[in-house]
């Protein structure tokens, strides 16, 4: 028998954990608990961002993006990407945590859309808000 879920019921059911290590000291928007204990078999996600980046091969499973078409995950980390280079570099801070969205949305888009919106953004006619 084949069970089908609806997206509502995938992206209800997923969790989203928020990438650590880019807040400054003080900075929360929520409280944190303790997590709950992995199932058996599943490594704990304490990894460092700098471990997460080494063993990258390619975009991971977004539950804001459930189907095929990957075109808006692709827009949404190039604008978060350059977002997070501006407000870092506007707090001095170092800007190593952006690379993330840097290096999933290289592996999502095409290089001919990602060489467009550098050209627009150099031209000051990107139309997304960074």
């Amino acid at each position: 028998m084949i069970t089908v879920t609806s997206g509502a019921a995938l992206a209800s059911s997923a969790s989203v954990v928020p990438v650590s290590g880019c807040r400054s000291q003080g900075e929360s928007h929520f409280q944190e608990e303790p997590p709950p204990p992995p199932p058996p078999g599943i490594r704990k996600m304490t990894d460092s961002i700098q471990a997460k980046l080494d063993n990258y091969k390619t975009a991971p499973f977004d539950s804001r993006f459930p189907n095929q078409n990957q075109t808006r995950n692709c827009w949404q980390n190039y604008l978060d990407f350059h977002r997070c280079e501006k407000a870092m570099a506007a707090k001095g801070a170092d800007t190593t945590c952006c690379q993330w969205y840097r290096r999933v949305y290289t592996s999502l888009c095409p290089i001919s859309w990602v060489n467009a919106w550098d050209e627009r953004r150099a031209e000051g006619t990107f139309p997304g808000k960074i």
